[in-house]
């Protein structure tokens, strides 16, 4: 959120605040010891003291641009005397009975998206002969009805829906804290800060009520139980959940909390939850639920970085450490180019959700101008506030419409670096050529089978032409029930047999950490970049795997190429032996061991095998789920090369060049 300015941890301009001994050699930094309880407790300000945003009589709100102002009035007053979104207990019951989450999940959105632009309208005709009465009494219904719901938590994370008696519905006695009862607790608590006094002028019992039900459904349950898997990996890996819960728990602590002791005890425990998190999280900044997520992992532990330095007037040096710029870094590092990004794990190829303006702020406070440089490219040029968007993010709408260095900066390109590799998450990016977007881009994977958001994919690998993935990660269909429980692996998506791998005596890996890759190494040099690592452990002892080295190869140059190098042993000849490719295009197979992949525009990929060895067949995956239609269309195709004679040891490669058109 807007702050103040603080001193620049890391950098070389006049001013700026060392590192104050930010991890004590840990490798994260230690925010218990940045941020101690007595300097909690001494520098923490009273509950309406302060504000990430300034109040609606503030010149800032005047100088938002007249087309912004009537869109922002437009979106509010479209809904102006319409029924709210009814939510019937047999809409939140579907989860339970049939595995549908969208269901409930859409009113829900709609909602709160239809109270985040009340707020936003109230807060921009303050002061002014608008409509100012009727936006407040909108606002008044908002939070009236998000009061009365029974539940702030979504079905699908609700603790009694999930538990060994199987309920239909939420027990309003015992709430359950995930990202629907925190988005719901931030969302009252801007609404507190911006149009909290206009409510008082129409009844001060809006306002006690709001604070009222954050304290009850959110802040006392997160202060006073000990059952929350995200907060400290205690019955779930620590993914998103951590940092994206924390930065709306900051914010409705010092929004809607008004005891100072349980203010302080709040960020206190706050601050030890993000420290499990970054205790938990790759050195290299590196996010295993990749790109999509980054924006709700790496960015939402900014934003609670943002606030808390703004709270307490002091940065300590936690933008200068190393992990944290590197976090900053990974959006960076993961660009194909032309909306496309490198998708292991779950989330689409191209990302949504992207919040642009955030990570300019990012990249300024780390000192990374490549970083904010990408997040100016990232800015469409008629870039206006998602106001139809549901879900709404009133709180990243305001930072984006208030931070007036980010609406000053000019355009610029993406930064495109040639060559990143990340060593604890295991992933290598290299591209062709540095700082353009043309040619070929590859990144390929180690890691484990038990990752966040995990798929089974230990080896597999992405590659693109001009920006555009030709062999590809599927991604992720739309989450259901089946998605988070023991069902995920009966998912076509989450398996090996649709990931760029090999299958071996008819099995692909299992989902589990001891499935993982050996003897990681990656290589960097002017003519080509490569990862090399062993297959053999992410696959079951049924497979008679000894050894399966498998080398990803980006060639520079004049014979630009990328190699897909196996090289395989196992106890006894296999019955079956199989290279698995997933591409998105048209595929034709010729005759000669070669593939062709093209799209509608631009240059294609031609693949090249050895045809005495391999036999191949294309096989077409229809599509009909939203989640991957709009990314990849109605269909795409996985090239299934299978050994004539499969021997106990052997060798091949698959090359990969750009297809002229």
């Amino acid at each position: 959120m807007t702050s103040p300015t603080s001193p620049q941890p890391e950098s070389a301009a006049p001013g700026t605040t060392p590192p104050a001994d930010p991890d004590d050699g840990s490798g994260y930094p230690r925010l218990t010891r940045l941020f101690p309880p007595s300097l909690v407790a001494a520098r923490m300000p009273g509950i309406g003291r302060w504000s990430p945003v300034p109040p609606p009589a503030d010149r800032r709100w005047r100088a938002i641009g007249d087309d912004t102002r009537t869109r922002v009035l437009g979106a509010a007053s479209a809904s102006l005397g319409l029924p709210w979104p009814g939510l019937p207990a047999s809409l939140f019951a579907r989860f339970a009975r049939d595995g549908d989450r969208s269901g409930y999940q859409g009113p829900v959105f709609a909602r709160r998206a239809r109270l985040a632009r009340a707020v936003l309208a109230t807060a921009v005709t303050a002061g002014t002969t608008g409509n100012t009465d009727a936006f407040t009494d909108e606002v008044m219904d908002g939070v009236w009805a998000l009061c009365e719901e029974t539940t702030w938590a979504w079905p699908a994370h609700d603790f009694r829906v999930l538990g060994p008696r199987h309920g239909l519905l939420a027990d309003p006695g015992r709430p359950t804290l995930d990202l629907g009862a925190s988005g719901t607790a931030v969302l009252l608590a801007l609404t507190d800060t911006l149009v909290g006094d206009q409510l008082d002028r129409h009844d001060p019992l809006v306002r006690r009520r709001l604070r009222q039900e954050v304290s009850t459904r959110v802040l006392l349950p997160y202060l006073e139980r000990d059952e929350w898997g995200w907060y400290d990996g205690s019955t779930a890996k620590l993914n998103n959940w951590n940092p994206w819960i924390h930065s709306e728990l900051l914010l409705a602590t010092a929004l809607t909390e008004e005891s100072d002791e349980r203010r302080a005890a709040l960020v206190c425990r706050i601050l030890q939850g993000l420290e499990n998190y970054l205790r938990a999280h790759p050195r290299d900044g590196g996010c295993d639920e990749g790109p999509h997520y980054w924006w709700r992992a790496g960015a939402s532990l900014f934003e609670c970085l943002e606030t808390l330095t703004s709270l307490l007037g002091t940065d300590a040096g936690v933008f200068g450490h190393p992990l944290i710029r590197a976090m900053a870094r990974y959006p960076v590092s993961t660009w194909i180019g032309d909306g496309w990004a490198v998708n292991f794990a779950d989330g689409p190829a191209r990302p949504r959700e992207t919040a642009p303006a955030l990570l300019h702020r990012f990249g300024r406070r780390t000192g990374q101008p490549e970083v904010s440089a990408h997040a100016r490219a990232l800015r469409e040029p008629d870039e206006a506030l998602p106001l139809h968007d549901e879900p709404f993010d009133l709180r990243r709408a305001l930072d984006d419409l208030l931070d007036t260095e980010w609406h000053g900066a000019p355009p610029a390109a993406f930064p495109l670096p040639g060559h990143t590799w990340l060593p604890d998450t295991q992933v290598l990016v290299a591209r062709a050529e540095p700082g353009s977007a043309r040619g070929l881009l590859v990144a390929a994977k180690g890691g484990h089978n038990d990752e966040s958001h995990n798929h089974n994919d230990v080896g597999s690998f992405i590659i693109a032409v001009d920006a555009q993935p030709l062999v590809i990660d599927a991604g992720v269909g739309t989450y259901r029930r089946e998605t988070f429980n023991e069902n995920r692996y009966g998912i076509w998506s989450m398996t090996s047999e649709y990931h760029n791998v090999p299958v071996v005596n008819g099995f692909g890996q299992p989902p589990g950490a001891r499935f993982r890759s050996g003897a990681v190494a990656a290589r960097r040099g002017p003519d080509a970049d490569e990862l090399t690592c062993d297959l053999a452990a992410a696959y079951p002892p049924e497979a008679g795997l000894e050894t399966w080295s498998r080398t990803v190869r980006l060639v520079r140059g004049a014979g630009e190429r990328v190699e897909v190098a196996d090289a395989w042993r196992c106890r006894t000849p296999p019955a079956s032996l199989a290279l698995h490719f997933l591409v998105s295009g048209t595929v034709t197979i010729g005759p000669d061991g070669t593939a062709t992949v093209v799209r509608p525009a631009g240059r294609g990929l031609r693949l090249s095998w050895d045809s005495t060895a391999f036999a191949a067949e294309a096989e077409t995956i229809p599509l009909t789920d939203p989640a991957f239609t709009r990314v990849w269309g109605p269909a795409i195709h996985r090239l299934v090369l299978t050994a004539r004679r499969p021997a106990s040891e052997g060798g091949h490669t698959v090359e990969a060049r750009p297809l002229e058109t």
